[in-house]
């Protein structure tokens, strides 16, 4: 089929796209742009891959730029066909381009399928991945494919508090996924040398050696997200004295495994939260950014122990630990804050703790604060206004019942559906 106008357009924009909102506290703008030109070059020798990088530009293109825009289906439709005429994933066990092509193809649409609020699309394709990654040999995964599996496993975050089976938030996969150490932009394009280096690149290397540390932490914290959801009545039966007795002992030792996990943060950790990182020691948009993906990191394990509280012991009131997790929200959204322009906004991973953070706030003062930074979001969460408007039902419900009430379902009685939070 000859390309057309509307088409190469679309590519256009997206050769010019900053990194997606989800993956903008876990890659770089370099890192992304590098990988942008490797995605692009597969487009060209792949048909399915360029229909769904299509469909991903267009509707980026309709929510950024004019959102009066409608946004046509074709290119997400022809997408899907070609991956459904897919024969069994079960087969796909070797590293190939196919196997690229088809991970990159699950990306995207999965990608557009929580835009989009289509849970149960979403559920489908990253049960896709998850079936290619069982029964793909897990040393011949090459680091292109790691780092579409680590992006799609964020997906899965995202999507199992919506219902999703959360299959990509296993141990197992963490073995793989979360990586000990950082990928280079090298590793992935295997076109560089390290004669090539030039000297801009060092404070890339600077930021991956850095960071990294804190992304292995936040992408353990997600395996907490499935662990925590798979015990909401939504993924499993509650409410007789066997139910909760086995959902308490869970909880239990998912708790110490959260404790756990905080004794073994990184070191560096509690410096760049605290805001040590200055220009002394690395230059000001390193330390920006090194510290503003620490915060978010952190607000995300913190948001991790109320949602835990709200699965497990509903009817109890606040631990004197979730008390604080809520307090470390607050506090480490508000620097975050203090450190935004005028145009700017918190980063999408932040919208999960805002809403955990919210469904516990008492003071009117503080909700106006949470909801206007939910709202402010909407440049990078597209579903922020839709977010403020579920927490402003569940605080009116829990005001009048005196109960905390289940999120999701206050989102089907508000929309007749669930969505994730991105």
């Amino acid at each position: 089929m000859a390309e057309t106008t509307e088409d190469r357009h679309l590519i256009e924009y997206f050769v010019h796209t900053v990194v997606p909102p989800l993956l903008a506290e876990v890659e770089t703008q370099k890192g992304w742009s590098s990988i942008r030109q490797m995605l692009v070059s597969m487009s060209n020798r792949s048909n399915m891959v360029r229909c769904a990088i299509l469909a991903f530009s267009n509707l980026l293109l309709c929510r950024r730029e004019a959102q009066w825009m409608q946004c046509p289906p074709h290119h997400y439709e022809s997408a899907m066909a070609q991956l459904v005429a897919t024969a069994d994933l079960s087969t796909v066990v070797c590293h190939s381009p196919h196997r690229e092509n088809l991970l990159v193809t699950i990306f995207f649409l999965s990608y557009v399928d929580i835009l989009e609020s289509r849970v149960e699309s979403a559920h489908v394709n990253l049960k896709r991945a998850f079936e290619i990654f069982r029964q793909g040999d897990k040393r011949g995964f090459r680091p292109l494919e790691i780092r579409l599996l680590s992006w799609i496993r964020l997906l899965d975050a995202r999507a199992v508090s919506a219902g999703g089976e959360g299959l990509f938030l296993s141990d197992n996969c963490e073995a793989l996924l979360v990586q000990p150490s950082p990928m280079s932009v090298e590793d992935v394009d295997n076109e560089g040398s390290q004669d090539e280096v030039r000297e801009p690149d060092i404070e890339e290397m600077l930021f991956q050696v850095l960071y990294h540390p804190g992304l292995v932490f936040f992408q353990k914290v997600q395996s907490f997200m499935g662990r925590i959801s798979v015990i909401d009545p939504w993924h499993r039966s509650r409410g007789t004295v066997e139910d909760e007795t086995e959902v308490i002992n869970i909880a239990s030792q998912i708790l110490k495994d959260l404790r756990r996990l905080y004794d073994d943060r990184p070191i560096l950790m509690d410096h760049a939260v605290a805001g040590r990182l200055t220009t002394p020691h690395v230059s000001q948009n390193l330390a920006f950014s090194i510290t503003r993906a620490f915060r978010t990191y952190l607000s995300n394990y913190h948001a991790s122990k109320v949602h835990l509280h709200r699965v497990a012991y509903k009817n109890l009131p606040l631990t004197r630990e979730t008390e604080n997790a809520l307090h470390q929200i607050r506090h480490l959204t508000k620097l975050m804050v203090e450190d935004l322009g005028a145009d700017d906004c918190l980063p999408v991973n932040q919208l999960w703790p805002l809403l955990m953070l919210g469904s516990e706030e008492k003071n009117p003062t503080e909700r106006e604060w949470i909801k206007s930074q939910i709202l402010r979001m909407e440049k990078v969460a597209t579903n922020a206004r839709i977010t403020a408007q579920v927490l402003d039902e569940v605080q009116a419900t829990q005001d009048s019942s005196g109960e905390r009430v289940d999120i999701r379902a206050v989102m089907h009685a508000i929309f007749d559906a669930c969505f994730a939070i991105m």
